[in-house]
């Protein structure tokens, strides 16, 4: 599988038009206390979503999960913001947008079961429409074609590749790789009551890196599905999963997409006209 995606960013911008990063600063006294006594960004790899004529923001329920004990522990979250840099090369700042964790997040963090989404709101989606950020829309994440697209690849920003300040701007370098789905389960990977999707990270599939990096900071990333390598400026893809956990070696932990975009659609069809937020 070597240099498999050893691809320009043309070859893969349909995949990529669908990433964001969400970021936001902790200025609570446990985060400052690690962080040499200044405000410490988390960076969060996530991928928007047309659910229902919704559009949402999705990434790892574990993100909201550890947030919330975070803030209950004495975290101070502010300066809350959308990021799409690591695929544009725009120049544009972060947008800023508010996060109520208890009003605006909506997520499950239980025994393999690893969804998160957001709802974004409409000033957020013309800033990410200017620069070419679109949902997946729904023949992607809801056909029940997904096995006829067997290369699986991996997007998302493993934390060794940021430089996340403050108080300045971010350097981010995004990482797409190739995973190759798994029949069975890793060992270290299986102590989880609901079933997960697993895969081989192709480390190697990264161009201008080759060996092994810390996948840690992908989770929440998006696995897209092709029927070969992603290559040209059209292709067919399917949303596979939501990446959630890894080994610490090469193998990767994913939640399907489908079954809680599905949960959504029904939930976002139950809404009451014109509510803003999940109920």
């Amino acid at each position: 599988m070597v240099n498999q995606l050893t691809l320009d960013h043309d070859d893969l911008r349909l995949l990529h038009r669908h990433y964001i990063n969400l970021t936001c600063i902790d200025s609570g006294e446990a985060a400052m206390s690690k962080n040499n006594h200044r405000p410490k960004r988390y960076n969060f790899s996530a991928f928007i979503v047309n659910v229902e004529g919704v559009t949402l923001a999705i990434t790892a329920g574990h993100v909201f999960a550890d947030l919330k004990l975070a803030v209950a522990a004495g975290a101070k979250l502010s300066d809350w913001a959308i990021d799409d840099s690591m695929v544009n090369d725009h120049g544009h700042p972060a947008y800023p947008i508010s996060v109520d964790l208890a009003r605006d997040v909506m997520f499950i963090d239980e025994d393999g079961l690893d969804y998160g989404a957001y709802i974004l709101d409409p000033m957020a989606l013309m800033a990410l429409d200017k620069s070419g950020i679109v949902p997946i829309e729904e023949e992607q994440w809801d056909a029940e074609d997904s096995p006829d697209f067997p290369f699986w690849t991996l997007i998302g920003l493993p934390t060794q590749f940021a430089q996340l300040p403050h108080d300045g701007p971010s350097t981010k370098c995004h990482v797409t790789v190739h995973v190759i789905g798994l029949e069975d389960t890793p060992a270290e990977l299986a102590d989880k009551k609901h079933e997960r999707l697993y895969a081989r990270v192709e480390f190697e599939s990264v161009a201008e890196w080759g060996r092994h990096f810390d996948v840690g900071g992908m989770s929440g990333g998006p696995i897209f599905g092709t029927r070969g390598v992603p290559q040209g400026g059209s292709y067919d893809y399917r949303l596979i999963g939501i990446q959630s956990a890894w080994d610490k070696r090469e193998n990767v932990a994913m939640c399907a997409a489908q079954p809680f975009l599905r949960a959504l659609a029904g939930l976002v069809s139950a809404r009451p006209s014109g509510a803003a937020q999940l109920p």
